[in-house]
């Protein structure tokens, strides 16, 4: 059986990087299984160029170059930059349904490069997206 490919959400990596929770929930510990499951494996992970920004936008360049020499040793990253075609195809979309552009556009990405599934904390950000990407949380996937 082959990997399957998860396009993940900036969101994900965050509750990784603080270890965050929701009162309830450790949604750090869910991020840290998806990842483990990756490098046991499972999956590989679409990078975005979008994702990479938010990342560093958030002010964890240095985590995230930490973190991901594990994952390229073992193959494990699909890098994928946006376009031009894909960024008009995303304002497109977004005047069509009232979207956000970020959003959308992780949407879009994640579609062009055939994810099997897109992995986010916000699913309520991505539902008239869902013809796009298969939604998943990570303690689901």
């Amino acid at each position: 059986m082959s990997e399957l490919t998860i396009y993940i959400d900036t969101n994900i990596y965050l509750d990784y990087f603080d270890g965050r929770t929701d009162r309830l929930r450790p949604l750090g510990e869910f991020a840290y299984q998806l990842l483990k499951r990756t490098l046991e494996c499972e999956f590989k992970i679409i990078l975005s160029s979008l994702v990479l920004k938010e990342i560093f936008y958030n002010s964890y360049e240095e985590r995230i170059n930490n973190f991901l020499p594990d994952f390229k040793s073992k193959n494990k990253i699909i890098k994928i930059t946006a376009d031009a075609k894909d960024i008009k195809k995303t304002r497109k979309i977004c005047k069509e349904r009232k979207t956000d552009f970020n959003d959308t556009l992780h949407a879009v990405l994640a579609h062009k490069i055939n994810a099997d599934f897109f992995v986010t904390r916000n699913l309520k950000d991505f539902y008239k997206l869902q013809d796009f990407v298969h939604l998943k949380l990570p303690e689901n996937l």
